[in-house]
């Protein structure tokens, strides 16, 4: 059979990317795969971040061909003249915000006029963290020829079955990223190379955004302090926007000396050592799907504390592999990870080995059969 996906992949870089090379990766063990990715992305003029592109990381053992750009539909012919002449059994497409539904929707149609094709998507969010002009419009023409949905988490699955009633969806699940545990790093060893020494350490992690919270997290320290005058709290991440209302927080608040900020595109290497740093993952997120950083979370073996919005309580389970606070005001975030704190450390770590096993590539890609 042969299966080939449409979206980003290297050297592109970010988790959209991860989970399409992951999952094009596991399908390769047992069937003909290629990706169709972009020659660009987004136009710089509305891209947040600093870059898109990174060549540091090691080009995955895949078949990957840059043949359109999403916001050029000159360039969309190209793109359905490769797919079509690779001749796919099954199209995989991740869907996550409507800018791509135009490029995408136009060459579906236009496959499924030339050729026998499945597709499917798997869905990150249909209810979008920003908001899009048109956005539900735009969703069901980019959705609107699909054979399979797959969501992320059940949150998602009951936006996607409301939008398209008649469509056959199921609900699936985010997959771990078990691709950065590489055993280069004890706790000792990666706090002595963060610098962190033997600090309660709460980890923020990922492209940091407004609907992320990390306001949330920053207002919670004065609480946290004064309960555990040892915490420590490690930001690593790319600021998308401006970074002015994270630094004057960490100023107002008296935090300098509580607060490591790496304010940068975090490197695939450097992912090990910073969770293996870490005591607890902070999710303080003010809307939410799922997280993908959970799943690194859960690879790697950390507990988490996170709100209590969309899919974030069914990966981070109360009392099991971590606590998931009363509301999103600060206090009781910081409440939430003060009891997290007081968990049976070894409970913890059986929960988590437990429930990664649930999240595996293997059982995953089954769905798409």
């Amino acid at each position: 059979m042969k299966i080939a996906f449409l979206g980003p992949a290297y050297p592109f870089r970010g988790g959209i990317v991860q989970f399409i090379e992951m999952m094009a990766d596991q399908l390769a063990k047992r069937e003909q795969v290629k990706i169709f990715s972009f020659q660009k992305q987004y136009p710089k003029i509305i891209f947040p971040g600093k870059k898109q592109i990174d060549h540091s990381r090691k080009k995955p053992d895949l078949e990957i061909e840059n043949v359109f750009i999403p916001y050029d539909p000159f360039s969309w012919q190209k793109a359905i003249r490769k797919i079509r002449k690779w001749q796919p059994d099954i199209l995989v497409l991740k869907y996550w915000i409507p800018f791509f539904a135009p490029a995408f929707g136009v060459i579906i149609r236009a496959l499924k006029r030339k050729i026998r094709l499945k597709v499917i998507y798997v869905i990150d969010n249909i209810q979008f963290h920003e908001k899009w002009f048109a956005g539900e419009l735009l969703t069901k023409f980019a959705l609107g020829k699909a054979d399979v949905l797959i969501t992320l988490s059940y949150s998602v699955y009951q936006d996607t079955k409301a939008l398209f009633p008649q469509k056959k969806i199921v609900k699936g699940f985010h997959p771990i990223y078990n691709c950065y545990d590489k055993g280069y790093f004890s706790k000792k060893s990666a706090r002595e190379k963060l610098g962190v020494g033997k600090t309660k350490n709460i980890l923020f992690f990922g492209y940091i955004k407004p609907y992320k919270g990390l306001d949330i997290l920053l207002r919670a320290m004065p609480f946290l302090i004064k309960k555990m005058p040892d915490i420590h709290l490690i930001i690593a991440g790319e600021v998308y926007g401006k970074d002015d209302i994270y630094l004057d927080l960490i100023d107002k608040l008296q935090l300098k000396k509580y607060v490591t900020f790496l304010k940068r595109f975090v490197q695939d290497e450097e992912v090990e050592m910073l969770y293996k740093a870490a005591d607890v993952l902070a999710l303080p997120y003010k809307h939410a799907t799922q997280s993908g950083v959970m799943q690194i979370a859960l690879d790697i073996g950390l507990g988490a504390v996170a709100t209590p919005v969309g899919g974030l309580p069914e990966i981070v389970l109360q009392d099991r592999t971590g606590k998931i606070a009363r509301s999103t005001k600060p206090e009781d975030f910081a409440e939430a990870v003060i009891a997290y704190f007081q968990m049976d450390m070894e409970k913890l770590a059986h929960n988590l080995a437990f429930e990664k096993q649930k999240y595996s590539w293997e059982s995953f890609i089954s769905l798409i059969y």
